[in-house]
């Protein structure tokens, strides 16, 4: 009998027909034995759906399915059944019951456990199984009082691509709020500074870095040292799921140098005289580097170009510069000049 024997059945039960033919004879409104009439067939309705769902069926279950878990040397590429086709034997009310139950939430299918990680260990990049060898496992998922005969398909096909790997750079994702007077000062970095990532050949060659986990950090005045997650991505594999984080912080003092300008793109035999030749750059520097910062270190430059438009007063422009320094300005910031014959 099918699964569905509870709808047909109270539909050609003999309590809805003499039901239906006792309204047509009585005058509903005014006749207060239909109220007792009703609950008669109610009470009666309610026994027999019991007694119904008391005995064993043999019924057909459509079954959602969720895989997870494959194995982490290979990448997935082919494609699974999104539902099996169950049949199954059990009480009405265990049927009843998964019905429902299915309704919220899909079996789920442990890929490396089901098949005995034999995926994993094996180079292939094809493999299939019957469905016959999962029977055990699925019926522990839906019921101990459910027996599960076939289930259609019943061969699962699992296809993977080959997989390749290289080094890939690992860039630190930090937010950092400091307290007044502090910087960073240095490198945001992590150890190590790279990862060995596994993944479709294809990909792989497109991939440049991978980044860790967002990170926010308020109050600091100190170098930050931890751990950080490297942000997954889909259809790759990392020998590492974290790395160490280092972010250095330290107290900053100002700091001022007198620095030479130098004119850029003159023509040879030109001699242009500059006033002032020297300038004043000042900065923000941490404490550990400020005996480390001289002139040399700076680059400032105008150009001969504005010259040649016929500019009264020449822009310095910040050529380089030490690195890590903070709030850098040029006083003044633009000078005179005189050619010389």
């Amino acid at each position: 009998m099918s699964a569905h024997f509870f709808i047909f059945e109270a539909v050609k039960t003999n309590w809805v027909y003499r039901f239906v033919k006792y309204l047509k004879k009585i005058y509903f409104r005014n006749d207060k034995r239909v109220a007792a009439y009703l609950v008669c067939v109610a009470i009666a309705t309610g026994f027999w759906f019991l007694n119904a769902l008391s005995k064993i069926y043999t019924a057909e279950l459509i079954v959602p399915v969720q895989y997870y878990n494959f194995p982490n040397n290979k990448t997935f590429s082919g494609n699974l059944p999104e539902k099996f086709e169950m049949t199954v034997r059990a009480h009405g009310f265990t049927i009843l019951r998964h019905k429902l139950s299915l309704m919220f939430g899909p079996l789920e299918f442990n890929v490396n456990e089901m098949t005995n990680d034999r995926m994993t260990e094996n180079k292939r990049t094809r493999f299939s199984f019957p469905t016959r060898q999962f029977l055990t496992e699925l019926s522990y998922q839906m019921s101990n009082d459910m027996e599960i005969l076939s289930m259609s398909p019943d061969t699962l096909f699992f296809g993977f691509g080959e997989l390749s790997q290289k080094r890939v750079k690992v860039k630190p994702v930090v937010k950092v709020n400091l307290k007044k007077q502090y910087q960073i000062s240095g490198e945001v970095k992590t150890i190590p500074g790279e990862i060995m990532v596994n993944g479709p050949q294809a990909m792989l060659d497109t991939l440049q870095f991978v980044y860790t986990r967002m990170q926010e950090f308020n109050g600091i005045d100190k170098t930050i040292e931890g751990k950080a997650e490297i942000e997954p991505i889909n259809e790759f594999f990392f020998d590492r799921h974290s790395v160490n984080l280092e972010v250095p912080v330290e107290e900053y003092t100002e700091a001022q140098q007198s620095v030479p300008v130098t004119l850029s793109d003159a023509p040879s035999g030109v001699k242009v005289k500059l006033f002032p030749a020297r300038v004043r750059v000042s900065f923000l520097v941490g404490l550990s580097q400020f005996s480390e910062i001289h002139p040399e270190d700076f680059k400032l430059e105008v150009s001969y170009a504005d010259i040649e438009k016929g500019a009264q007063r020449l822009t310095v422009k910040l050529a380089s510069t030490p690195p890590f320094l903070y709030d850098v300005k040029i006083t003044p910031e633009e000078i005179e000049y005189l050619l010389e014959n």
